[in-house]
């Protein structure tokens, strides 16, 4: 059931279904697709997950976080609004801003100017993790912008986000392949989720678990999503294998540098890289 927001007159009849647009080079070829939600499913746990970046960052004073490929930012707000639910404002600051890029120049522009498409289903899943308090971070739309109703996309409410929100997020145009060498790779972690089988031949995905492994610094990690281990795709291993190291609890998370995990019978230690067996 669609909540009630505060602007109760805005009514429009999108003739779209799901959150979704195709993004194409000139020749017409399929680079990727941006299709994305709130709070996925394939991180079981958002709070857990936020455990994890207040135990890996407690002695850090600045975190530096990347959303990869972000699309329309609906995963860059979701951790963005689980960090302050759970952590309270203040303490969430170190965490901010964060930084979102994608290859689509359209998405980032509607992104930079607030707005956000979602499914109906959204509302409820936003319902769920911000307590109720969906419309501290969102009003919906007063009318539909002409360049997004020419962006063939589909959707079917259109919000404006929050400066409460839309603060903590910077976004800007960049191939995700790209973006990882100009990180600050101190504490930094990178959501590289989503998007690797849209990365054509083996060699390019190597390419850039080597490149984040190479330019990643002291304290950090990269975080994927299931759809990177399928369609011929293994993220995981090309994470592996550069080095990273799987972490224990979070199997989405591959860590550079981890601490505290030589008790595990299935990892030993190769220049002071941990490494599976």
């Amino acid at each position: 059931m669609q909540l009630s927001f505060s602007n109760q007159n805005f009514k429009y009849n999108p003739s779209f279904s799901s959150c979704c647009r195709d993004v194409v080079d000139c020749a017409g070829k399929l680079v990727h697709r941006n299709d994305t939600s709130f709070f996925r499913q394939d991180i079981k746990d958002w709070d857990k997950f936020v455990d994890y970046f207040e135990r890996k960052f407690k002695d850090a004073e600045k975190v530096n976080i990347y959303s990869l490929a972000c699309s329309a930012g609906d995963e860059p707000y979701s951790l963005a609004i689980k960090l302050i639910e759970k952590l309270g404002e203040e303490k969430a600051k170190k965490y901010f801003p964060i930084i979102a890029s994608d290859y689509d120049e359209k998405i980032i522009r509607m992104a930079n100017d607030g707005y956000l498409p979602i499914l109906d289903e959204d509302i409820d899943v936003l319902n769920f993790h911000t307590n109720g308090k969906i419309s501290k971070y969102f009003t919906l739309a007063d009318s539909l912008p002409g360049y997004i109703k020419d962006m063939d996309l589909f959707f079917d409410d259109l919000l404006k986000v929050k400066p409460v929100l839309r603060d903590k997020v910077n976004f800007s145009v960049a191939d995700a392949t790209e973006k990882c060498k100009i990180i600050n790779n101190d504490n930094a972690i990178i959501l590289a989720r989503n998007f690797w089988p849209y990365l054509q031949g083996e060699d390019k995905r190597i390419k850039l678990a080597s490149d984040l492994y190479k330019n990643l610094g002291k304290n950090s990690a990269v975080v994927v999503g299931n759809f990177d281990d399928s369609y011929g795709s293994y993220a995981s291993k090309n994470l592996q294998d550069t080095g990273f190291v799987c972490n224990p609890e979070i199997y989405t998370i591959y860590e550079k540098y981890p601490v505290n995990y030589k008790h595990l019978s299935n990892i030993y230690i190769k220049n002071d890289n941990l490494l599976y067996k």
